[in-house]
């Protein structure tokens, strides 16, 4: 199996609800997103992922959020915006954006979204369905 990975940055702010402290009014965080694809055999120019079109599309997603309060993003009404849930975000809205493009997600088999929202804490999302 041949792995790939891609990172990014971006600010958005959310509130948690329920009994969470200081974390349920609005703040900030600087999340590091992880884009991690799995491939199983390499295409014949020896690359298993187009890396271009990865660093595009993950660029395109978290503009999407940007600068936005996570609450507000339909996606979460009636969901935490943990950074667990946040991680399923990006990729349920990557895996759109390249199947709207045509992109071989045949040749996927796996992906992982990490989200660091700060130096220690972490959480990711798998994806195995293509």
């Amino acid at each position: 199996m041949y792995r790939t990975g891609i990172k990014a940055v971006c600010r958005a702010r959310h509130f948690l609800i329920g009994d969470f402290g200081d974390e349920t009014v609005p703040h900030e965080h600087e999340y590091r997103i992880e884009w991690i694809c799995t491939v199983f055999e390499l295409d014949e120019f020896g690359f298993g992922v187009n890396i271009d079109v990865l660093n595009e599309k993950l660029a395109e997603v978290t503009r999407s959020i940007d600068g936005k309060l996570l609450n507000d993003i339909p996606f979460f009404k009636g969901k935490q915006t943990s950074i667990e849930n946040t991680a399923h975000y990006i990729c349920d809205n990557l895996h759109e954006l390249l199947q709207q493009e045509g992109y071989p997600l045949y040749t996927m088999r796996q992906w992982e979204i990490v989200i660091w929202e700060s130096d220690d804490a972490w959480a990711s999302y798998v994806r195995t369905d293509f």
